[in-house]
């Protein structure tokens, strides 16, 4: 089911009066699995198109599996892109090569099945540009901008897990001062002892391993090591589904102090609705490495429009008895819900700052829907 419809966000999006903190154009990630000729494409990421401007907490919601964290990571260059692109600070720090690859399979295809030699001559020049930007784009991935990168940090899903358990927590958030440079322990244990105070610990932690602190302490942790280094953007991959009730609200109004007080840009990652809504600034939906919805986060939750949206809306809890015994679930069922066979979806823009994904007969059942 997951590739039997095919989506191609091409997005159609004013352009704004501020350059984004960060910009990313049909970025695309694919991994190979299976042995020989048994070999599978999964599309984790598929076509993915979203900037984030400076200030704001974007959230990327959808559920497990639909390429949150995926997204996240090749931000990051823990992964590199199968194709598309990713800006940071106006500068292009990844880009894929599977759309160049693609161009010179079809320019061949021309060459081998073509006679007019006009058409032969431009699949040609079409090889020899290609060929040309897949080098750049090597030479580029391969060296990348530290400097740049130091200011894109990301804050793991799991702290226990994202924790190296024989090192103290000072080593551990010094580990990058150390990578970029920085080599005196005075100015080390300075830097520390500030971004613990930071995030609400006490120097006296410093000295101590991660295996004794609670959950919530080592994520913490994990947000001390990610602003050591004064990060302009912030990725934080589900920082608090592994935490207890109580203590995700502390770790929510962190993350909201420090982006008041430094005015970090925050991409926060999750499937928790009833957070998002709390903290984003602007939301996108994600559905099996697409996304579907994008808009103001009021928007969103006032009148959602994809089908795969009311979906996740119908499923948030409510702390009411009553509504809860009598709630519906709305199942989405991408089979039934849509008909591409026709025309493919495009990312189109239905109310200033709200896009959708669809073609051209769902675009007016949208529209209907937002003026009734």
């Amino acid at each position: 089911m997951r590739n039997s419809l095919k989506f191609k966000n091409k997005i159609e999006i004013k352009q704004s009066e501020t350059a984004p903190v960060l910009s990313i154009k049909n970025l695309k990630k694919h991994f190979k699995s299976g042995v020989g000729k048994q070999k599978l494409v999964v599309k984790a990421v598929d076509g993915v198109s979203f900037d984030v401007y400076s200030g704001e907490v974007f959230g990327l919601v959808g559920e497990s599996g639909c390429g949150k964290t995926t997204t996240g990571r090749t931000l990051v260059k823990l992964h590199e892109p199968t194709d598309g692109t990713i800006e940071f600070l106006g500068k292009p720090i990844a880009e894929g090569i599977k759309s160049n690859i693609e161009a010179i399979q079809e320019a061949k295809k021309i060459i081998r099945s073509e006679k007019d030699t006009a058409k032969k001559l431009e699949a040609k020049k079409s090889i020899k540009f290609n060929r040309k930007e897949i080098r750049r784009k090597k030479r580029q991935n391969e060296k990348p901008n530290y400097e740049l990168m130091k200011k894109m940090q990301m804050i793991f899903q799991d702290p226990i897990a994202s924790l190296d358990p024989r090192m103290t927590v000072k080593e551990i958030i010094a580990e990058g001062l150390r990578i970029s440079g920085v080599k005196k322990d005075s100015v080390i244990i300075e830097q520390v002892n500030k971004v613990l105070e930071t995030v609400g610990l006490v120097p006296e932690h410093a000295n101590r391993y991660p295996h004794e602190f609670s959950g919530g302490q080592r994520q913490r942790i994990g947000i001390a090591r990610a602003l050591v280094l004064n990060p302009a953007f912030l990725i934080a991959d589900e920082p608090i589904s592994a935490l207890d009730v109580s203590i995700q609200a502390q770790i929510i109004n962190l993350l909201n102090d420090l982006r008041k007080e430094f005015g970090i840009t925050i991409l926060f990652i999750a499937h928790d609705l009833s957070v998002v809504k709390y903290i984003s600034d602007r939301v996108g939906v994600m559905y099996y490495g697409n996304m579907v919805e994008l808009a103001p986060a009021d928007e969103l939750f006032e009148n959602p429009l994809h089908p795969y949206t009311k979906s996740l809306l119908s499923a948030v809890p409510l702390p009411d008895p009553n509504y809860e015994k009598y709630r519906k679930r709305t199942i989405y069922n991408p089979q039934t819900a849509h008909d591409y066979s026709e025309e493919e979806p495009v990312f189109h823009e239905i109310r200033e700052g709200h896009f959708i994904l669809a073609n051209s007969k769902e675009l007016e059942e949208y529209r209907k829907e937002l003026k009734g």
